[in-house]
């Protein structure tokens, strides 16, 4: 039942920022934008392709969102897969004894949703949405960005964690690979992948440690681009804190820009049109 990855959730300080950033600089189009009194936040949605962006802001101390920033700062915070049914997604995950935030589906700023609770995937935040009709994919590409590539989990057990997603949610796993002591799985439920990276077993303590203290996070976030060299220039121009682009190990070209220029997100661009440069 589980279409894609919906949207990507940011909990950010400043909504005016994070809109010159991801609205001004990378062109992504306003789609939406309003209150979500319940939650203590002002949101707006950004289109990535058939995706989203949903970027909040709390002006409460009370929001769950304004809670997060104050543990993890702002960046991040949650991954949203997209359900043509969330009344019987919700219903299958109660019997399956999934840890829910959200017992029942509620009305929410994207559409029905229900969250997961934080444990069900070692603390990486994830939630189930039927989104509203204006929500379902219309937005086109815009600018040097033409959808989201991939964003990444960090867990403590990788091979549980891709159990959960084919059981809970049929979604397979598509590759692994270990590299040193890290361990790496992609799933790929619709256009958009999903990277989970974590300790690999036999890693040494001090590598185990890590991975405890880095776990249970969304912790990047990938764009696929056209264009990667003006793209990058354009951003330098503008005073981001961007890199050089450079060889990509998934073929193509890829650049970054550090997570204090994009409200606490690690961002990539990566271009594969660029692969034969």
């Amino acid at each position: 039942m589980i279409k894609d990855v919906h949207h990507v959730g940011i909990a950010v300080r400043s909504l005016d920022e994070a809109l010159a950033f991801y609205r001004d600089a990378l062109g992504l189009p306003l789609v939406k934008e309003g209150v979500a009194s319940a939650r203590g936040v002002r949101a707006v949605m950004l289109g990535v392709g058939r995706s989203y962006l949903e970027i909040l802001e709390p002006f409460t101390d009370e929001s769950p969102f304004a809670k997060h920033i104050a543990e993890r700062g702002e960046g991040l915070h949650h991954v949203a897969l997209w359900t043509d049914d969330v009344e019987s997604q919700v219903a299958a995950l109660r019997d399956a004894g999934v840890p829910l935030e959200d017992r029942e589906p509620r009305d929410g700023f994207t559409g029905r949703l229900s969250y997961l609770a934080a444990e069900a995937f070692d603390g990486a935040l994830l939630e189930v949405v039927e989104p509203e009709i204006e929500l379902k994919g219309q937005a086109s590409a815009s600018g040097y960005i033409t959808r989201i590539d991939h964003v990444v989990l960090r867990v403590l057990d990788v091979d549980a964690v891709c159990s959960y997603f084919q059981e809970w949610f049929d979604v397979p796993t598509k590759r692994t690979f270990e590299r040193g002591a890290t361990q790496f799985a992609f799933l790929r439920p619709g256009d958009v992948v999903i990277e989970v990276i974590g300790p690999h077993s036999t890693g040494s303590g001090q590598a185990l440690e890590r991975a405890e203290r880095d776990s249970g996070r969304i912790s990047g976030l990938a764009f696929e681009v056209k264009g990667i060299d003006e793209l990058a220039a354009s951003l330098r121009q503008k005073g981001y804190p961007v890199g050089e682009p450079h060889a990509a190990l998934q073929g193509g070209r890829i650049v970054s820009v550090h997570h204090s220029g994009a409200c606490g997100v690690p961002v990539a661009f990566i271009d594969f049109s660029a692969s034969q440069r």
